[in-house]
């Protein structure tokens, strides 16, 4: 029998029975001898059962028992197909060399366990099928699984198979807890691991930010993790376009490749290297991305309602060849999105109809000047503000200009005006054709005052005056009667009808002028015949409406150009009988829209404009007309007209959100604007225009760096001015609408931010500063974020056998490395019967203490 302490340490304190005698001496000094030296011994006693007591005295009994062995195998990723067959053959060949008194049992752990066999004589070769979680290796769920399946009493061994490359839980605190219970764990190592054969791509580098026209090497890493060669073929591509190829044997190791990629444009690039290679066992890493971001000259896009192959805008020519770089596109070619808009420093839109732009287009035209500082620059014209359609529209609310429909600008001076009808006499305008014609001719004069003019030219191939182009009142009486001259017969030529309606119009000297067409468009004069005529329409301010008749015969497209480019009205009637009444109608909506005004003037300067700077009142050119707008109550108004008894805006400029607009009412062209676009200071007056709306140059300087932070990628972000309190980010992409950015400032004038949710790739970052509602700064920078490097697996088959695990568990459990059957195979053993001997001690010392009391009663009595 052998007696052991759970706590041994206590122990010591039996020193302090000596220091207790003598104060208990003290206290019981008036005792007699001999009864002093009992009641001191008796309470030294008890004391030294208490302290025996609290270092766990017991009593240790070697007793024969049954002998279990219990497999633990780690089934975890990190344990190859070759090494788990190997652990189910060593189980089974264990197995069967164990006696037949050794019970065993099995349990399987990944990262978590399951009992694949309890405790029996022989294990079931069938039953080897488990479900458990393979892709963390945790063996202390395993050890405690065998523990919980361990007979009372019996002799405990453990063998366990595994690797040794936990993460998860504590193998070694799992081992301190068996070894309380007497529980031996031996260790068997597997086998080494296959050789590795990997060829990767392992980094791609280019330079964050280059200048516009900067030659720079893109270069890649290839690493081959093998002994050998390995043959395969590399390949780099920015974007979709392929720049080379190399292939090669890459030596065990890095191997690097060079590219000289030349004269990048601005804008972004994204590059690819793309690996094939023999020696490769994990596809998921054979392709890297990376992304430059190519600096330029300040863009601005400059759309023109009519482009034309031939003639270049005079604004375009103004501004080309300064310090900005001008690009000119028709109105259908604006961008899109948000995100292609934020490439330019400024938008021009010149004489462009709301018409061609989409409502998303001009919703992300606002917020490209409100969020992202942007500028835009609207120039007049007759297909520009009111008559262009911008009333109530999105880009209306950026204007400094109120945009509003004709009726509000309805001319209270009189007006000359001048309306000829052409009408069709051919052959297919008999019968009621030519009868609703006639009325409609009659209803017309009804409607127009006395003062304008009208008149009514009939055409075959060749055109005939029927109503020569007088006042009204001179035409009343006689109308009737010049319409009986109204005939149909012959072929059609409109080419002829139209000139002579120019040229009496022209000579009218009337401020309005309106030809109302009704034809069936099929004309003897080939289609390009009319390019010139309709110019000549347009240049003069003649408008022209058609009215197609005929059916099904009606040559559309002509008939639909006259219209168009002469800002007419086309329509297709539909029944005879509603001629008359869509002539009058015409004619109405014609006359009374007043969208803009048309008469030479000098707009009125104001000299405290920061646009203006350096042009006085004295050098401003006239011009011949502008659209009617009114000013916004904030807009500052640097240029007016007074011609018409107001000051209607000819330049107005304020500030919306984080951007700048200008409205300039005139045109920049030839029609209305003829005498500037050959005043010396044009090029002053709109390259100061255009720099002033510009987006904002910051005035302080923000470092970005991308940081790897428990995996994740993180933008900082830094300050060099601090004259804030409140700093703001946005993000946007081509999928991404403007995303503002969580912030948390980690010391002053330094920011950071997580961008786990966002893809990889080329974003524009929008960054502006306040203090408190005031905006401080405000810059636009491209912000590049790296593809995330893929995590690496937490089982990994390359990892081989961590020797020291085995050894810290083996040695803490009494347990061996790589154990003999002879130490596995022990039919019976002794098992260790341990049994608190408190239970006697306890009472022992109260009764020496009860004893004590009595020897000093005793005494005192």
């Amino acid at each position: 029998m052998n007696i052991d302490f759970e706590h041994p340490s206590l122990l010591k304190l039996l020193a302090i029975i000596p220091i207790f005698w003598g104060l208990s001496a003290l206290a019981l000094g008036r005792l007699p001898l001999w009864r002093l030296i009992a009641s001191n011994f008796l309470r030294g006693l008890v004391l030294a059962l208490l302290l025996l007591c609290l270092a766990g005295l017991s009593r240790i009994e070697k007793l024969p028992g049954e002998s279990v062995l219990i497999f633990c195998a780690d089934v975890s990723d990190s344990i190859s197909l070759e090494n788990k067959a190997w652990v189910m053959n060593s189980i089974m060949n264990i197995e069967n060399g164990l006696g037949k008194k050794v019970k065993r049992g099995l349990v399987v752990f990944g990262k978590d366990a399951q009992v694949m066999a309890p405790v029996d004589e022989r294990l079931k070769p069938e039953n080897l099928r488990w479900e458990v979680d393979t892709s963390r290796s945790n063996a202390a769920s395993g050890l405690l699984a065998c523990l919980s399946i361990f007979p009372k009493d019996s002799k405990k061994r453990i063998i366990l198979f595994t690797d040794g490359n936990e993460n998860l839980g504590s193998g070694l605190q799992a081992a301190s807890i068996l070894e309380k219970q007497g529980i031996e764990v031996h260790a068997l190592e597997l086998p080494p691991p296959p050789e590795v054969k990997e060829t990767y791509v392992k980094k791609l580098m280019v330079p964050e930010e280059i200048a516009q026209g900067e030659a720079f090497e893109a270069r890649v890493a290839v690493e081959n993790k093998g002994n050998l060669p390995s043959k395969g073929r590399l390949s780099l591509y920015e974007g979709q376009r392929f720049l080379r190829e190399w292939e090669t044997s890459f030596s065990p190791g890095l191997n690097t490749f060079d590219f000289l990629y030349e004269n990048p444009q601005r804008g972004f690039l994204e590059f690819r290297a793309v690996l094939e290679a023999e020696s490769d066992t994990d596809p998921n890493n054979n392709l890297h991305e990376a992304f430059v971001n190519v600096r330029g000259k300040p863009r601005i896009l400059y759309l023109q309602g009519e482009v034309s192959p031939h003639n270049r805008p005079f604004l375009v020519e103004a501004l080309e060849g300064k310090d900005v770089e001008v690009e000119l596109r028709g109105p259908r070619d604006m961008p899109r999105t948000l995100q292609e808009l934020l490439g330019y420093e400024c938008i021009i839109l010149s004489n462009v109809p709301a018409t061609t732009l989409g409502h998303e287009q001009m919703e992300a035209l606002k917020n490209y000047v409100g969020d992202f500082g942007g500028g835009l620059v609207m120039l007049g014209g007759e297909h520009s503000f009111a008559q262009g359609g911008y009333a109530g529209t999105a880009v209306e609310e950026i204007l400094p200009v109120k945009v509003t429909t004709g009726s509000t600008f309805i001319e209270e001076k009189p007006r000359k005006v001048a309306v000829i009808l052409l009408v069709d006499k051919s052959g297919s305008m008999t019968g009621s054709k030519l009868f609703a014609t006639k009325k409609a001719a009659v209803e017309l004069m009804s409607q127009l005052k006395s003062d304008d003019l009208m008149g009514l030219i009939a055409f075959d191939v060749i055109p005939y005056d029927i109503i020569e182009l007088m006042p009204v009142r001179d035409l009343q009486s006689s109308i009737v009667n010049k319409l009986t001259r109204l005939n149909a017969g012959g072929g059609t030529d409109i080419f002829p009808a139209m000139k002579e309606a120019y040229k009496k119009l022209v000579n009218s000297g009337s401020q309005v002028s309106h030809v109302i067409l009704m034809s069936d468009g099929n004309t003897r004069s080939v289609y390009y015949s009319y390019e010139s005529l309709m110019e000549m329409f347009k240049q003069a301010n003649i408008s022209v409406s058609t009215i197609a008749i005929g059916g099904w015969l009606v040559n559309t497209r002509l008939m639909k150009d006259i219209a168009m480019r002469t800002r007419g009205e086309f329509y297709i009637l539909k029944d005879v009988k509603d001629l008359p009444k869509l002539v009058v109608t015409d004619a109405d909506k014609a006359l009374t829209k007043a969208d803009f005004h048309e008469e030479q003037f000098v707009p009125k300067l104001d000299p405290s404009s920061e646009i203006l700077k350096g042009i006085t009142q004295e050098q401003i050119p006239p011009l011949r007309g502008y659209s009617l707008t009114r000013p916004k109550p904030t807009a500052e108004v640097p240029l007016v007209a007074d011609v018409r008894g107001v000051d209607d805006p000819i330049l107005a400029d304020w500030r919306y959100g984080l951007g700048k607009v200008v409205a300039y009412t005139s045109d920049a062209e030839a029609r209305w604007s003829n005498q500037w676009v050959n005043w010396a200071m044009y090029n002053k007056f709109w390259s100061q225009t255009i720099h002033w709306a510009m987006r904002d140059r910051p005035r302080g300087e923000y470092a970005l760096q991308i940081e790897e932070r428990e995996g994740k990628p993180h933008l900082v972000i830094e300050s060099s001015i601090g004259d804030f309190d409140r700093l703001q980010l946005r993000l946007l992409s081509s999928g991404l609408e403007g995303h503002e950015v969580n912030l948390r400032q980690v010391a002053p004038r330094r920011y950071i931010a997580s961008l786990e949710t966002y893809q990889p790739g080329y974003y524009t970052l929008d960054v502006s500063t306040f203090k408190g509602d005031k905006l401080m700064d405000h810059a636009t920078k491209g912000l590049i974020i790296p593809p995330q490097a893929r995590p690496l697996p937490f089982e990994s088959l390359s990892q081989g056998n961590n020797r020291e695990f085995m050894e810290a568990v083996t040695r803490i459990t009494h347990g061996k490395i790589n154990p003999g059957m002879e130490e596995l195979g022990q039919d019976t053993g002794e098992i260790e019967k341990k049994e608190d001997l408190s239970k006697f001690l306890i009472p022992l010392a109260m009764g020496l203490f009860l004893i004590d009391i009595a020897i000093r009663r005793i005494g005192v009595a």
